[in-house]
């Protein structure tokens, strides 16, 4: 069994929204004639078939040995809209997931996208998760530049952590801004994975993870550059007072995230494994990305991972997550 925890889906109504309401973002057509989404001058997400349609990712799925996906909402997730937009375009994403988990209760689970910063997310999480039956929340690694570890949403993961349901951390148009990255489509090949960096590094030494040890975490991209650059925040740790605020070794607490593999580069992967282990580490492909390739991926974790290991990042660490093997359903 394999277990995607990593796709992506657009509900019509959402890119409607989008193109009629959203705030610095629009939706363009590049020369091969894909449409995309671009944000403060460079591209997020393009907008493939399988972004839309379900029925093209259910012969996908079949062709790549994929028995479930999770889906959740890309970048730029409902940040970029105003306060009522932002809530009216998650209950339209949220109520558009749940009718597709009820038409196809054996191949999708879905993540609740809330809007961060409005008031708001504490009512429409409770209503995606206990009145819809979604399975848990993705959240971008920041809110209109405000990172995830901002007091302002401290009430949000006390309730998710109360809820103990999975968060998937997805990476959003970069903090550092994207001077630099304008071309060759660096935001997401280079920008994304270091806006996870960040984004990990900062909720660690914030201490959210002391104040709320329950939370589950999915770091998607193999962590970005988290495995390469662990001893780095070790020494950070040895070298700098503000660093030394939290209650465990920065390692202790990247082994509480779950991360997916796909770096696309089999010995990144193995370094990953050797930094957090096996157990956390959870099938994922990006797809319907253009840089979301499934099969790369599984030919990836052939070449990086026996067949037990296989197995396990497959769907077996997908279960430990609660986000696996559910009997009620028949699986």
């Amino acid at each position: 069994m394999r277990i995607d925890l990593h796709t992506h889906f657009f509900p019509r109504e959402y890119l409607g929204l989008l193109e009629d309401r959203g705030q610095g973002v629009q939706i363009r057509t590049d020369s091969d004639g894909r449409r995309y989404i671009e944000e403060g001058g460079t591209r997020l997400a393009t907008i493939t078939p399988p972004m839309l349609e379900i029925e093209p990712r259910l012969d996908a799925m079949d062709r790549q040995g994929i028995d479930v996906q999770v889906l959740s909402l890309t970048s730029p997730n409902v940040y970029c809209f105003a306060a009522d937009d932002a809530l009216r375009a998650a209950r339209l994403v949220n109520d558009a997931y749940a009718a597709l988990k009820a038409r196809h209760p054996r191949r999708f689970l879905a993540l609740a996208s809330v809007p961060l910063g409005s008031g708001a997310e504490l009512e429409e999480l409770d209503r995606a998760l206990d009145g819809l039956g979604l399975d848990g929340v993705v959240v971008g690694t920041n809110v209109g530049g405000r990172g995830l570890d901002d007091p302002t949403f401290e009430p949000f993961w006390r309730r998710v952590a109360e809820l103990n349901r999975p968060v998937l951390i997805h990476p959003m148009t970069p903090t550092a801004g994207t001077v630099g990255m304008e071309r060759f489509s660096l935001v997401p090949l280079i920008g994304f994975p270091f806006e996870t960096t960040l984004c990990l590094a900062r909720l660690i030494w914030s201490g959210l993870l002391d104040r709320n040890p329950g939370l589950r975490l999915i770091a998607v991209h193999a962590g970005g550059a988290v495995p390469y650059l662990a001893g780095r925040l070790e020494i950070g740790t040895d070298a700098y007072a503000e660093c030394r605020r939290i209650e465990l070794r920065p390692l202790d607490y990247l082994r509480r995230f779950w991360y997916d593999p796909v770096s696309y580069h089999p010995p990144a992967l193995r370094l990953l494994r050797e930094t957090v282990g096996v157990e956390r580490i959870v099938f994922g492909t990006d797809y319907p990305h253009v840089i979301g390739d499934p099969d790369r991926v599984r030919r990836n974790l052939e070449e990086a991972f026996g067949p037990e290991d296989q197995d396990a990042i497959g769907w077996r660490n997908a279960s430990r997550l609660g986000l696996g093997v559910a009997p009620d359903r028949g699986w």
